[in-house]
Protein backbone atom coordinates (compact mmCIF):
# COMPACT_ATOMS: atom_id res chain seq x y z
CA UNK A 1 0.00 0.00 0.00
CA UNK A 2 1.25 3.22 -0.93
CA UNK A 3 2.98 5.44 1.84
CA UNK A 4 1.28 8.97 3.60
CA UNK A 5 3.81 10.70 1.50
CA UNK A 6 2.46 8.91 -1.69
CA UNK A 7 -1.01 9.77 -0.79
CA UNK A 8 -0.43 12.93 -0.40
CA UNK A 9 1.06 13.06 -3.64
CA UNK A 10 -2.55 11.73 -5.68
CA UNK A 11 -4.12 14.62 -7.56
CA UNK A 12 -7.57 13.51 -6.99
CA UNK A 13 -9.21 15.34 -9.72
CA UNK A 14 -8.03 13.11 -12.15
CA UNK A 15 -9.85 10.11 -10.68
CA UNK A 16 -13.36 10.19 -12.48
CA UNK A 17 -16.15 7.86 -10.99
CA UNK A 18 -16.97 5.68 -13.38
CA UNK A 19 -21.03 5.13 -14.92
CA UNK A 20 -20.48 2.60 -17.00
CA UNK A 21 -20.43 -0.90 -16.51
CA UNK A 22 -17.03 -1.41 -18.10
CA UNK A 23 -14.68 -3.02 -15.81
CA UNK A 24 -11.10 -2.10 -15.52
CA UNK A 25 -8.80 -4.38 -17.32
CA UNK A 26 -6.47 -7.25 -15.83
CA UNK A 27 -4.63 -10.10 -16.68
CA UNK A 28 -3.60 -12.38 -13.90
CA UNK A 29 -1.22 -15.06 -13.54
CA UNK A 30 -4.55 -17.59 -13.41
CA UNK A 31 -5.32 -16.49 -16.95
CA UNK A 32 -1.91 -17.69 -18.67
CA UNK A 33 -2.58 -20.85 -16.57
CA UNK A 34 -6.21 -21.05 -17.89
CA UNK A 35 -5.01 -19.92 -21.54
CA UNK A 36 -2.71 -23.64 -21.62
CA UNK A 37 -5.68 -25.93 -20.94
CA UNK A 38 -8.03 -24.11 -23.12
CA UNK A 39 -5.17 -24.75 -25.96
CA UNK A 40 -4.63 -28.34 -25.11
CA UNK A 41 -8.16 -28.88 -24.85
CA UNK A 42 -10.15 -27.09 -28.08
CA UNK A 43 -7.34 -26.30 -30.28
CA UNK A 44 -4.42 -29.13 -29.82
CA UNK A 45 -6.99 -31.91 -28.62
CA UNK A 46 -4.82 -34.78 -28.74
CA UNK A 47 -5.77 -38.03 -28.29
CA UNK A 48 -4.95 -41.69 -28.93
CA UNK A 49 -6.32 -44.68 -30.25
CA UNK A 50 -7.29 -47.34 -27.66
CA UNK A 51 -9.90 -50.60 -28.83
CA UNK A 52 -10.17 -49.23 -32.04
CA UNK A 53 -11.33 -46.05 -30.31
CA UNK A 54 -10.20 -42.84 -30.08
CA UNK A 55 -9.74 -41.46 -26.59
CA UNK A 56 -9.28 -38.05 -25.39
CA UNK A 57 -6.13 -36.96 -23.39
CA UNK A 58 -7.42 -34.76 -20.31
CA UNK A 59 -5.26 -32.61 -19.39
CA UNK A 60 -4.85 -31.87 -15.39
CA UNK A 61 -3.08 -28.80 -13.31
CA UNK A 62 -0.66 -30.16 -10.64
CA UNK A 63 -2.06 -28.99 -7.50
CA UNK A 64 0.75 -29.19 -4.91
CA UNK A 65 -0.28 -32.76 -3.74
CA UNK A 66 -1.11 -34.16 -6.92
CA UNK A 67 2.20 -32.76 -8.00
CA UNK A 68 4.92 -34.55 -5.10
CA UNK A 69 2.58 -37.98 -5.21
CA UNK A 70 4.00 -37.89 -9.36
CA UNK A 71 7.41 -36.98 -8.11
CA UNK A 72 7.14 -39.34 -5.81
CA UNK A 73 5.79 -43.02 -7.39
CA UNK A 74 6.45 -41.62 -11.08
CA UNK A 75 2.91 -42.02 -12.13
CA UNK A 76 -0.28 -40.11 -11.99
CA UNK A 77 -3.67 -41.76 -10.21
CA UNK A 78 -6.77 -40.65 -9.91
CA UNK A 79 -8.08 -39.86 -5.70
CA UNK A 80 -8.97 -43.30 -5.56
CA UNK A 81 -5.32 -44.85 -6.57
CA UNK A 82 -5.69 -45.61 -10.11
CA UNK A 83 -3.45 -45.35 -11.97
CA UNK A 84 -4.68 -42.52 -15.20
CA UNK A 85 -3.36 -42.99 -18.37
CA UNK A 86 -3.47 -41.27 -20.87
CA UNK A 87 -3.14 -37.71 -19.16
CA UNK A 88 -1.05 -34.98 -19.57
CA UNK A 89 -0.49 -33.07 -15.79
CA UNK A 90 0.96 -29.43 -16.18
CA UNK A 91 2.30 -27.06 -13.26
CA UNK A 92 3.64 -23.39 -13.12
CA UNK A 93 7.43 -23.50 -11.63
CA UNK A 94 8.49 -20.16 -12.06
CA UNK A 95 7.62 -16.55 -13.01
CA UNK A 96 10.26 -14.31 -14.49
CA UNK A 97 9.62 -10.26 -15.54
CA UNK A 98 11.10 -9.18 -18.78
CA UNK A 99 12.46 -5.77 -18.40
CA UNK A 100 13.82 -5.67 -21.88
CA UNK A 101 9.96 -5.39 -23.44
CA UNK A 102 8.45 -2.34 -21.53
CA UNK A 103 8.34 -0.91 -17.92
CA UNK A 104 5.56 1.16 -15.83
CA UNK A 105 8.46 3.12 -15.22
CA UNK A 106 6.67 4.55 -11.99
CA UNK A 107 3.64 2.57 -10.36
CA UNK A 108 2.78 5.76 -8.53
CA UNK A 109 2.67 7.69 -12.01
CA UNK A 110 2.57 4.74 -14.47
CA UNK A 111 2.58 4.93 -17.98
CA UNK A 112 -0.68 3.71 -19.72
CA UNK A 113 -2.30 3.46 -23.34
CA UNK A 114 -5.33 5.32 -24.53
CA UNK A 115 -8.22 3.62 -26.75
CA UNK A 116 -11.25 6.25 -27.60
CA UNK A 117 -14.65 4.64 -27.41
CA UNK A 118 -16.46 5.83 -30.56
CA UNK A 119 -20.41 5.85 -28.95
CA UNK A 120 -21.03 6.96 -25.33
CA UNK A 121 -24.18 8.19 -23.94
CA UNK A 122 -23.01 11.23 -23.50
CA UNK A 123 -21.91 11.71 -27.58
CA UNK A 124 -25.65 11.10 -28.75
CA UNK A 125 -26.62 12.47 -32.53
CA UNK A 126 -28.51 15.43 -31.85
CA UNK A 127 -29.48 18.06 -34.53
CA UNK A 128 -29.14 20.69 -31.82
CA UNK A 129 -25.30 20.25 -31.28
CA UNK A 130 -25.30 21.06 -35.15
CA UNK A 131 -27.21 24.38 -35.11
CA UNK A 132 -24.72 25.65 -32.50
CA UNK A 133 -21.30 23.79 -33.48
CA UNK A 134 -21.03 22.21 -31.06
CA UNK A 135 -17.88 19.35 -30.99
CA UNK A 136 -18.74 16.19 -29.26
CA UNK A 137 -17.10 14.90 -26.25
CA UNK A 138 -14.59 12.47 -26.38
CA UNK A 139 -14.16 9.29 -23.96
CA UNK A 140 -11.02 7.63 -23.30
CA UNK A 141 -10.07 4.66 -21.59
CA UNK A 142 -6.54 3.71 -20.22
CA UNK A 143 -5.13 0.56 -19.99
CA UNK A 144 -1.83 0.98 -18.12
CA UNK A 145 1.24 -0.79 -19.31
CA UNK A 146 1.78 -3.98 -18.21
CA UNK A 147 4.50 -6.43 -16.45
CA UNK A 148 5.84 -8.59 -19.21
CA UNK A 149 7.02 -11.80 -18.17
CA UNK A 150 8.29 -15.17 -19.16
CA UNK A 151 6.42 -18.33 -16.89
CA UNK A 152 7.97 -21.68 -16.89
CA UNK A 153 5.91 -24.99 -16.89
CA UNK A 154 6.85 -28.21 -16.08
CA UNK A 155 5.03 -30.76 -18.13
CA UNK A 156 4.78 -34.70 -18.41
CA UNK A 157 2.92 -37.03 -20.53
CA UNK A 158 1.36 -40.37 -19.63
CA UNK A 159 0.62 -43.34 -22.02
CA UNK A 160 0.56 -46.93 -21.84
CA UNK A 161 1.91 -47.62 -25.05
CA UNK A 162 5.09 -45.78 -26.62
CA UNK A 163 3.08 -45.16 -30.00
CA UNK A 164 0.26 -43.59 -28.39
CA UNK A 165 3.37 -41.34 -25.81
CA UNK A 166 5.18 -40.24 -29.77
CA UNK A 167 1.12 -39.36 -31.02
CA UNK A 168 0.87 -36.76 -28.38
CA UNK A 169 4.04 -35.67 -28.59
CA UNK A 170 3.75 -34.70 -32.36
CA UNK A 171 0.90 -32.87 -32.16
CA UNK A 172 2.25 -30.84 -29.12
CA UNK A 173 5.64 -30.17 -30.95
CA UNK A 174 3.05 -28.89 -33.75
CA UNK A 175 1.55 -26.26 -31.88
CA UNK A 176 5.15 -24.93 -30.20
CA UNK A 177 6.11 -21.07 -30.55
CA UNK A 178 2.60 -20.07 -31.40
CA UNK A 179 0.30 -17.69 -29.88
CA UNK A 180 -1.67 -19.81 -27.84
CA UNK A 181 -5.32 -18.04 -26.72
CA UNK A 182 -9.02 -18.24 -26.66
CA UNK A 183 -10.84 -16.40 -29.62
CA UNK A 184 -10.06 -12.46 -29.57
CA UNK A 185 -8.96 -12.59 -25.96
CA UNK A 186 -5.32 -12.35 -24.91
CA UNK A 187 -2.98 -14.69 -26.79
CA UNK A 188 0.53 -15.61 -25.56
CA UNK A 189 3.74 -16.99 -27.00
CA UNK A 190 4.72 -20.61 -26.17
CA UNK A 191 7.83 -22.15 -27.11
CA UNK A 192 8.98 -25.70 -25.88
CA UNK A 193 12.43 -26.85 -26.60
CA UNK A 194 12.84 -30.44 -26.28
CA UNK A 195 10.93 -33.59 -25.56
CA UNK A 196 12.76 -36.23 -22.77
CA UNK A 197 10.98 -39.70 -23.23
CA UNK A 198 10.97 -42.63 -21.31
CA UNK A 199 9.14 -46.19 -20.94
CA UNK A 200 9.04 -47.99 -17.84
CA UNK A 201 8.33 -51.95 -17.97
CA UNK A 202 9.08 -53.04 -14.75
CA UNK A 203 7.54 -56.90 -13.99
CA UNK A 204 4.63 -57.12 -12.01
CA UNK A 205 4.16 -53.35 -12.70
CA UNK A 206 2.18 -51.22 -14.94
CA UNK A 207 3.78 -50.76 -18.53
CA UNK A 208 3.97 -46.83 -18.59
CA UNK A 209 5.72 -44.37 -21.60
CA UNK A 210 6.12 -41.12 -20.55
CA UNK A 211 7.75 -37.72 -21.91
CA UNK A 212 8.75 -34.60 -19.97
CA UNK A 213 8.85 -31.56 -21.31
CA UNK A 214 9.21 -27.71 -20.29
CA UNK A 215 6.82 -25.64 -21.44
CA UNK A 216 7.58 -21.41 -21.71
CA UNK A 217 4.58 -18.76 -22.21
CA UNK A 218 5.85 -14.92 -23.10
CA UNK A 219 2.62 -12.91 -21.76
CA UNK A 220 1.72 -10.27 -19.72
CA UNK A 221 0.51 -9.52 -16.11
CA UNK A 222 -1.80 -6.76 -15.28
CA UNK A 223 -2.81 -6.32 -11.77
CA UNK A 224 -6.07 -5.72 -10.15
CA UNK A 225 -4.52 -3.97 -6.61
CA UNK A 226 -4.57 -1.48 -4.38
CA UNK A 227 -1.19 0.29 -5.54
CA UNK A 228 -2.79 0.67 -8.82
CA UNK A 229 -6.09 2.12 -7.50
CA UNK A 230 -4.14 4.63 -5.52
CA UNK A 231 -1.96 6.08 -7.63
CA UNK A 232 -2.54 9.02 -10.29
CA UNK A 233 -3.40 6.54 -12.99
CA UNK A 234 -6.93 6.83 -13.86
CA UNK A 235 -8.91 4.60 -16.03
CA UNK A 236 -11.31 6.87 -17.89
CA UNK A 237 -10.57 10.03 -19.08
CA UNK A 238 -12.79 12.63 -21.21
CA UNK A 239 -11.98 15.12 -23.52
CA UNK A 240 -13.22 18.99 -23.47
CA UNK A 241 -16.36 20.13 -25.12
CA UNK A 242 -16.63 22.85 -28.12
CA UNK A 243 -19.78 25.20 -28.36
CA UNK A 244 -18.92 27.76 -30.96
CA UNK A 245 -20.74 31.05 -30.57
CA UNK A 246 -21.69 33.55 -33.78
CA UNK A 247 -21.90 37.07 -32.65
CA UNK A 248 -23.42 40.19 -34.00
CA UNK A 249 -22.65 43.67 -32.76
CA UNK A 250 -25.11 47.02 -34.36
CA UNK A 251 -24.78 50.44 -33.54
CA UNK A 252 -28.41 51.19 -32.49
CA UNK A 253 -31.67 49.67 -32.25
CA UNK A 254 -32.42 51.35 -35.69
CA UNK A 255 -30.38 49.36 -36.87
CA UNK A 256 -31.63 46.13 -35.63
CA UNK A 257 -35.51 47.48 -36.09
CA UNK A 258 -34.14 48.15 -39.95
CA UNK A 259 -32.87 44.24 -40.39
CA UNK A 260 -36.18 43.31 -39.34
CA UNK A 261 -38.22 44.91 -41.79
CA UNK A 262 -35.44 44.05 -44.69
CA UNK A 263 -36.52 40.39 -43.71
CA UNK A 264 -40.01 40.65 -43.44
CA UNK A 265 -40.21 42.52 -47.06
CA UNK A 266 -38.59 39.41 -48.45
CA UNK A 267 -41.12 36.34 -47.48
Amino acid sequence: MASNEEAQNVNRSNQIQRDDNIKNLSVSLYDVDSVIKYYFDNVIQPSVIENNQRVNVPIVYGSPERWKTIQKTGIYRDKKGKVQFPAIVYKRTSVERRRDLGSKVDTNNPLYYGFQRKYTSRNKYDKFDLLIGRKPQTEFHNVVIPDYVKLSYDCIIFTEYLEQLNKIVEDVNYAADQYWGEGDTFKFLSKIDSFDIESVANQGEDRLSKSTFTLTMNGFVIPDNIQKAMSNYNPKDYGKVKINVNSETVSSLEDINRNQSRDESEF
